[in-house]
């Protein structure tokens, strides 16, 4: 099978990674990490010209976010997230019996988009924490930094604003690390995950604001993070493995827009995206066929079933092999739909 449904980088780790599993010894399993937390968060802080004192980890991306809003929600804490997006966010305020707020998403011609005006709005409500993604998933839409300066400059200092950039490094610019420690209670949620393909070690990583040096605490791991992981990230941000990523990242744009063409050709409606995923919405016969059948030609995209995302397919952008065997394979399907 062919999985194109969890945005996973499918191209992989650069090979600087598969030479640390190569050295791997029983030593790494059976003691602690010696020099944790200065020596991960210094290599992290390094790569993008920041103090270490402005950054934590967690075991990936979700686990940060798990932690920020448990560390600043309560009941009846005001969360706002927007209404098409990630479905964890509403899960950990549900979790954490919070109130949920939902902004929405716009619809427009070739992409979807935040609504600055709703947003500002609901920021001058004094939310406890309000979370927005940039690039968005499924929507794969992102904020340029200037707008997310804009409502930064609304929202109170008591908000706690979460950035989840956990998408980037496929076209969207994204938020200046140096800035991040200039506002008061600001996080940015990163990932190794998507960009440098290693999902299945969990590592995140955070750039934190001002007021937050509670949180850190809170964060904190006396007995280190994982060995194994640490070798890998120090590996993946090598200057040896640049090279490698950007020209997986170089392809995987190109790809994306390959396919938001071809989907328009075959008839659907396919947004412009700044992720490694693209989301498009197909009339409801062909939805329901390519449901049926797509899996058993050895390929799995993401079939949306939530009334909000009706008749949308949700398509990771995967090697261009895989992306050029799913166009054939969904027009021959098309073709033989057609015939009948």
């Amino acid at each position: 099978m062919i999985i194109m449904d969890r945005n996973e980088n499918n191209y992989g780790p650069a090979p600087k990674c598969h030479e640390v599993l190569e050295g791997i010894t029983m030593d790494y399993f059976s003691t602690y990490s010696r020099d944790y937390p200065r020596r991960i968060k210094s290599r992290i802080a390094d790569q993008y010209g920041i103090s270490p004192e402005g950054l934590v980890v967690g075991y990936g991306a979700e686990d940060l976010l798990k932690q920020l809003i448990y560390w600043a929600g309560r009941p009846r804490a005001k969360i706002a997230v927007p209404n098409m997006s990630w479905w964890y966010y509403k899960h950990i305020v549900d979790e954490t019996k919070a109130e949920l707020i939902e902004y929405n998403m716009v619809e427009g011609a070739h992409s979807w988009d935040f609504d600055d005006d709703e947003i500002i709005s609901i920021l001058k409500q004094k939310p406890d924490v309000f979370i927005i993604a940039s690039p968005n998933n499924p929507t794969g839409n992102y904020l340029d930094q200037a707008r997310i300066r804009k409502y930064l400059e609304a929202k109170y200092p008591s908000t706690l604003f979460i950035i989840d950039e956990a998408y980037w490094g496929f076209g969207a610019p994204p938020f200046s690390e140096k800035e991040v420690a200039g506002y008061e209670n600001l996080v940015v949620l990163r990932t190794m995950s998507k960009y440098y393909a290693l999902a299945g070690l969990r590592i995140g990583f955070a750039f934190l604001g001002r007021s937050l040096k509670d949180f850190m605490v809170y964060n904190s791991k006396y007995l280190g993070f994982n060995r194994i992981s640490e070798e890998m990230l120090f590996a993946a941000l090598s200057e040896e493995s640049s090279a490698y990523y950007e020209e997986k990242a170089r392809m995987i744009i190109e790809d994306g827009r390959m396919l938001v063409r071809e989907l328009g050709a075959m008839g659907f409606k396919a947004f412009e995206s700044c992720a490694n995923f693209v989301l498009a919405r197909m009339p409801h016969g062909d939805f329901e066929m390519l449901r049926e059948k797509l899996q058993a030609r050895g390929i799995v995209i993401k079939f949306f079933t939530e009334p909000i995302f009706v008749d949308c397919v949700r398509i990771t952008i995967g090697t261009r092999e895989q992306n050029e065997l799913l166009v054939s394979i969904m027009k021959e399907l098309l073709r033989q739909k057609a015939a009948s």
